[in-house]
């Protein structure tokens, strides 16, 4: 009799614990940045959905492989149809979406905006445990790691670097291109004039702050607009010979990342 009651609390014991988390197997991601670190991080099949932005080139570095997936965009009939056991979505975004996701019983992991490499391999890492593959997001942290000390400048600042985009628009203090320009060995002009994150700079500016490298993307004026026309800018053309100019398409900085070594490379490329 003894014996059957420890059987009996036995049994109570281990319908008392939590069920182990599930791995998902249907994964959708609502945001470009994370998209593409899901890309990088799902089993094969396991992901089903990104943002249609992934599948734009001239945004996402892995266009190629989210044009494979379901394009998904901020709807909630489009993301159901996907049948995803988890959704993938940036925190402070879509609070109507995620009530919704809720209410249908579908999980959902929320994840911050990462604004410097070191933030993006935590969200790496947080993700990855969420999709069960902590080792290929220890794998991916660790290249990471490992060509950040290689392309890291360790001498004495190069100069002033200034980056330009869209509408004149900049990246000053505490931005992702901040970070990238001062590891590369140059101080950000922008950030220099007092710009935050996020700001704007007209070229007569840039042209009075005689910046030693300006940092664009070449392609952002082949289809020519209002926007880009700076890009090939007679007084920005002129600066060639005093100044170095470095193209770096935006697909390679718009998101902090493993991408974003692409841009550190091109700007080492600059320095020769």
């Amino acid at each position: 009799m003894a014996l059957l009651r420890s059987f009996a609390s036995f049994v109570l014991l281990f319908l008392a614990l939590p069920a182990a988390a599930q791995t998902p197997q249907r994964v959708v991601t609502l945001n470009l940045c994370l998209d593409q670190m899901a890309l990088r991080l799902a089993a094969p099949g396991q992901l089903v959905g990104v943002s249609y932005l992934s599948q734009d080139p001239r945004l996402s570095a892995l266009a190629d492989q989210a044009g494979a997936l379901a394009p998904v965009r901020d709807s909630f009939e489009s993301i159901l149809t996907l049948r995803p056991d988890l959704v993938i979505l940036g925190q402070g975004s879509h609070a109507s979406l995620k009530r919704l996701l809720r209410g249908a019983g579908v999980q959902i992991l929320e994840l911050p905006w990462a604004t410097s490499i070191g933030e993006a391999e935590s969200v790496i890492e947080q993700m990855a445990t969420a999709l069960g593959r902590e080792e290929v997001g220890r794998s991916l942290i660790a290249g990471m790691q490992v060509e950040r000390r290689r392309l890291t400048w360790t001498g004495a600042p190069l100069g002033t670097a200034v980056y330009l985009e869209a509408n004149r628009g900049t990246s000053g203090k505490d931005s992702l291109m901040d970070e990238l320009l001062r590891l590369s060995g140059y101080r950000n002009l922008a950030a220099e004039l007092g710009i935050g994150s996020f700001g704007r700079l007209s070229l007569e500016t840039v042209l009075a702050g005689q910046p030693d490298l300006v940092v664009f993307d070449g392609t952002a004026n082949d289809n020519p607009a209002r926007a880009t026309e700076f890009v090939g800018h007679h007084a920005l053309l002129a600066l060639a010979g005093k100044t170095k100019l470095a193209s770096v398409p935006t697909r390679f900085s718009i998101c902090a990342g493993p991408d974003n070594f692409e841009v550190m490379r091109r700007l080492a490329e600059a320095r020769r």
